[in-house]
């Protein structure tokens, strides 16, 4: 997505230092054993997420949709792994791991697509394995947004609705809350973070 390629090092400098999302990625990590596969989708330039979890010697895979976002992705976090495709078109088959995280990448799907991204993301991930998802709060199905200059179609739930979808795709919900973050920049931001599981 064009888009993206034209902001990465903007979203990277405004985004990337999230305390919220930094916490819940070191849960997961530490919830994981040592070496467990991560599937991170819409990875961006790989930071945090993909590299707290290298750094925590959990193996990567992220997938993003945008060149200029994986073209920082793979300078910042070489132990990675880097797929371009857009996520939302992966086979079921993709792989097995022990956690898929999704952080405020779901949000620029349909909300038809995000049901259909949690389904799949249910097969790829192990017995017991973790979900950890950030989504800004709001109801809306692909509502026109400008994203930091740049028109967007964005989709979001509100926290009940959001569990609520999670647990009827299978997944139990260990944890979720609304929080409220200031970009570097930006206006602040009513943002939801969620830890769901599948179940053994």
């Amino acid at each position: 997505m064009e888009v993206f390629d034209q902001l990465a090092e903007q979203y990277q400098g405004e985004h990337s230092h999230n305390p919220f999302q930094a916490a819940l990625i070191e849960r997961i990590a530490a919830l994981l054993p040592s070496g467990a596969g991560v599937l991170d989708l819409g990875c961006g330039t790989g930071v945090p997420t993909a590299k707290l979890l290298t750094e925590s010697d959990h193996r990567v895979v992220g997938v993003d949709i945008s060149e200029g976002m994986l073209r920082l992705a793979r300078e910042q976090v070489p132990a990675a792994e880097f797929v371009h495709a857009d996520f939302k078109e992966l086979a079921d088959e993709f792989g097995r791991f022990g956690a898929v995280t999704a952080f405020f990448s779901l949000l620029m799907l349909s909300k038809a697509d995000i049901e259909r991204t949690l389904k799949k993301t249910y097969g790829w991930l192990e017995p017991q394995g973790y979900l950890g998802i950030g989504m800004v709060n709001f109801d809306g199905d692909s509502l026109p947004f400008d994203f930091m200059g740049v028109p967007v179609t964005v989709s979001g739930y509100l926290e009940g609705d959001l569990a609520a979808v999670l647990e009827a795709h299978g997944f139990t919900v260990v944890s979720i809350e609304t929080v409220t973050f200031t970009p570097a920049d930006g206006p602040e931001e009513s943002q939801i973070f969620a830890l769901a599981q599948k179940p053994a």
